[in-house]
């Protein structure tokens, strides 16, 4: 059979069109399905400071917190937002959480002060309740107070001094009640919980936190080693997924325990593949009820869209099959 040259031409330069075409859906669609998830940053040494460089080209997930409203105390709310990075290496992981306050409460040392603070709550493994955990579901808890970190005076001051014939006596730093200590060189707690009122005080405290004021509110770094020895700490292992969710209390409008701004929406963390991503919003404890009558259509939604990213990073097969169809049927219909 005898190729007809100009039709042959003129068929392949169709086919090229084709092929510009197909890679350009590929990327389209790439990049569609794929905005959302987060790579988690690898860098080579873990920063401890919220201003240090390696956060500049973190990955950032924006989350929105409302106020305490499953258990007494109720309240808080007055934060609207927090913005979560996290970066890695082969020993360390690093979160940093940044929100805006524009007051800087750092001195308890009188009736009605308190301290702003913030929390990551984390769980490895399934997602936990939103309720701090529960029994039999153990939750990990960072935390950080401002007051440890930048009173001018004596965190707690007179205030829980009491009257003794040889001196003053602070009871609860008598009982090392971790939480009125003077001071916190480390500045970060660690703590377990199994639902509200049960929060515990680790016996090992592996994390460190870090908070600087920024222009129009904190910035805090929480530091951690992958590997700790603690009976209940997050494990960021692969194949161990981590939930992670947030919490942010303001002093200057009374926020303390309970009453605080935080978020019912989780993040996960896949310490395999470095993925920081957040989870639907229908799947979350504390979602409304008309969001989870909708949980099937975004759970649907989402599949759809994560089997579209797959196939669209896996068509050379495709390509090939279409440039060459493109070039076969210009060809014949040239011919005619």
């Amino acid at each position: 059979m005898e190729i007809d040259r100009n039709a042959a031409r003129r068929a392949t330069k169709l086919a090229a069109v084709v092929l510009c075409l197909v890679m350009a859906v590929q990327v389209v669609i790439v990049a569609v399905f794929t905005l959302g998830p987060h790579p988690l940053q690898s860098v080579t040494e873990v920063p401890a400071e919220p201003d240090a460089q390696a956060w500049d080209g973190a990955p950032s997930e924006t989350l929105s917190l409302d106020r305490q409203q499953m258990t007494t105390p109720y309240g808080g709310g007055s934060v609207d937002n927090v913005t979560v990075q996290a970066v890695t290496n082969d020993t360390h992981v690093a979160f940093r959480l940044e929100w805006e306050d524009p007051t800087a409460d750092t001195e308890i040392d009188e009736p009605d002060a308190y301290s702003d603070a913030a929390a990551i709550m984390l769980r490895s493994g399934s997602k936990p309740p939103v309720t701090m955990g529960a029994n039999g579901e153990p939750v990990n808890i960072w935390y950080w107070r401002s007051s440890w970190q930048h009173s001018d005076a004596d965190p707690g001051g007179d205030m829980y001094a009491y009257p003794h014939p040889d001196a003053e006596t602070k009871p609860g730093e008598a009982a090392e009640n971790p939480v009125s200590q003077s001071t916190n060189a480390q500045y970060g707690q660690n703590y377990y919980a199994t639902g509200f009122g049960s929060l515990t005080n680790a016996e090992t405290q592996p994390v460190a936190a870090n908070g600087q004021r920024t222009d129009d509110g904190w910035a805090v770094v929480f530091q951690r080693e992958h590997e700790t020895a603690g009976d209940y700490d997050a494990v960021f292992e692969d194949g161990e997924q981590m939930y992670l969710t947030y919490a942010i209390w303001n002093g200057s409008a009374d926020e303390a325990n309970g009453e605080k701004s935080l978020s019912y929406q989780f993040l996960t963390l896949d310490p395999g593949d470095g993925t920081l991503s957040e989870t639907d919003s229908a799947d979350d404890e504390g979602a409304n009820e008309t969001d989870t009558n909708d949980s099937g259509v975004v759970a649907s939604a989402t599949t759809s869209a994560r089997w579209a990213a797959r196939a669209a990073t896996n068509w050379p097969a495709a390509i090939i099959l279409a440039t060459g169809a493109a070039w076969l049927i210009s060809y014949w219909r040239i011919r005619e």
